[in-house]
């Protein structure tokens, strides 16, 4: 791992002491959030890639884009390329994606393979990451097969775990069991069956903003009022409840009066719906940055991927229950949903992005927060803090 340069090293501290001032320690009506460097400076934005993303259990991609034995999908995290792959044992798994040789990337785009094979000097490696064959190894026509003693030149695995569709990947392997990560959703979702829901479709966007400010809007309500005119009236300020948090895990929710088909109320509900759940929305943000909302019909992904420090891309992607995920009958209803959906993710981009403008201001430096929304938003800054501070890099 390379080491910090002088200015990643000196932006660490600078950040440490200002957070550490008590800015997040205190009661929320007398602290803030982050300040204006966690937005808008490079070096912090590649610290950040090396102990957040590197330490945390990152969602990497969707169990459904796996589906055949051999299929395979390179993605980015923590700035790093890794490929995941779909083996024969029915797992899907993350390996980082370079060959053992010469460290050229092996895969590039979405694939299906019987093995890995490097474009450079042919190694190849099974798809479970064990070296097959190296020709030439030891001269020309004399090849490396299948030896027993090459398994220091196997692809290097990552710990990787599929939770309903969803792919995770821990960089550093240091993580916590994740399972343990997840457990403050547990009681939450009792009475959902993920089973029964079918993938619909994805959204995308780019927003000229850091990915903080997308996580951070997608789990505080308070500006819904005068952000989403029609998400205002389907559940007013009065009805909605504060945010809260449980270690790794930040939620939201509200009960709704009545449904409407902008939200899903013309489709299947998942079966056997306890009633405390029949006019629900809870979503959940798993730190640092994917996140759900679920309803009776539906559930509904959230991705904010990093692109720079003033820069991301999110994917918002749809699951409905039964029939409703693809049947013809159901067409329209998932049309307004998404619709819905994008309509509501438009009304938040253009304030993210003034939000981010607003960071190169020095007038402005971790806010004036609201002690009834907010606190969910100083947790959220406590946990990057201490991520970072709490990282092993050489030579920090």
């Amino acid at each position: 791992m390379p080491r910090l340069s002088a200015d990643q090293q000196q932006v660490k501290v600078d950040f440490l002491r200002q957070v550490r001032d008590g800015r997040l320690d205190r009661p929320t009506a007398e602290g803030s959030g982050l300040p204006n460097l966690t937005y808008t400076c490079p070096d912090f934005y590649r610290l950040e890639q090396q102990t957040v993303f590197r330490n945390n259990w990152v969602f990497a991609g969707f169990a459904h884009r796996l589906a055949r034995v051999g299929d395979m999908l390179p993605v980015e995290i923590a700035g790093q390329p890794v490929v995941l792959v779909k083996s024969e044992d029915g797992f899907i798994r993350a390996f980082h994606n370079a060959c053992r040789h010469r460290g050229a990337q092996l895969v590039t785009g979405c694939r299906n393979s019987k093995k890995f094979v490097c474009p450079n000097h042919s190694w190849s490696y099974s798809l479970q990451g064990k070296l097959i064959a190296r020709p030439h190894f030891h001269g020309g026509e004399q090849h490396d097969i299948n030896k027993s003693d090459c398994h220091r030149a196997d692809l290097v695995a990552l710990r990787c775990v599929t939770w309903h569709d969803w792919i995770f990947v821990n960089i550093s392997g240091d993580a916590d069991d994740f399972d343990a990560c997840i457990e403050p959703f547990s009681a939450q979702l009792e009475g959902y069956d993920f089973g029964a829901l079918g993938f619909c479709d994805t959204l995308e966007f780019d927003l000229a903003a850091n990915w903080k400010l997308a996580i951070e809007n997608f789990i505080e309500p308070y500006h819904v009022f005068s952000c989403h005119p029609w998400l205002n009236g389907f559940v007013g300020m009065e009805e909605r409840e504060a945010p809260v948090f449980d270690g790794k895990v930040l939620s939201c929710g509200y009960d709704f009066k009545q449904s409407d088909p902008a939200r899903g109320g013309a489709l299947p509900w998942f079966p056997a719906l306890p009633a405390a759940k029949q006019n629900r929305g809870d979503w959940f943000i798993l730190f640092p940055n994917f996140g759900f909302e679920i309803f009776p019909d539906q559930v509904d992904v959230f991705v904010a991927w990093p692109r720079g420090p003033d820069s991301c891309r999110e994917t918002i992607a749809l699951y409905f229950v039964g029939d409703g995920a693809t049947a013809a009958e159901y067409s329209e209803a998932r049309a307004l949903v998404m619709q819905n959906w994008n309509n509501l993710n438009q009304e938040d981009i253009g304030v993210v992005e003034r939000m981010q403008r607003g960071r190169n201001s020095d007038g402005f430096d971790g806010g004036v927060l609201s002690p009834y929304w907010d606190p969910v938003l100083q947790h959220f800054a406590r946990l990057l803090a201490d991520a970072i501070e709490a990282e092993t890099i050489p030579g920090s």
